[in-house]
């Protein structure tokens, strides 16, 4: 059993241009899935429970249109903004 790779094939190294994150997985999708996950999933049953099934399901619906709004808004602002060495700080500041 061989432990260790002592090929002499070269490695490639992965160029810098191959990593980056495009507009919709590197803000978009992130953004959303923590908002959703933290407010929405966990609130659900009492939202369901305290307003009825169909005012619950339209209380969802509402939530989740501004939701989905507030993560286009922040990878737009994040994708034409140069982050600095600030981060959210520099973004924000940047585009107010």
């Amino acid at each position: 059993m061989q432990l260790f790779n002592r090929s002499s094939e070269p490695t490639t190294a992965v160029s810098p241009e191959n990593n980056k994150f495009g507009t919709f997985d590197g803000v978009f999708l992130p953004t959303l899935l923590t908002i959703l996950g933290a407010v929405m999933y966990l609130r659900t049953g009492w939202v369901v429970g305290q307003a009825g099934l169909l005012s619950g399901l339209l209380i969802i619906v509402i939530a989740n249109v501004i939701t989905t709004c507030t993560g286009l808004s922040i990878s737009s602002i994040a994708t034409n903004i140069r982050v600095g060495a600030g981060g959210s700080f520099s973004i924000i500041s940047q585009s107010l």
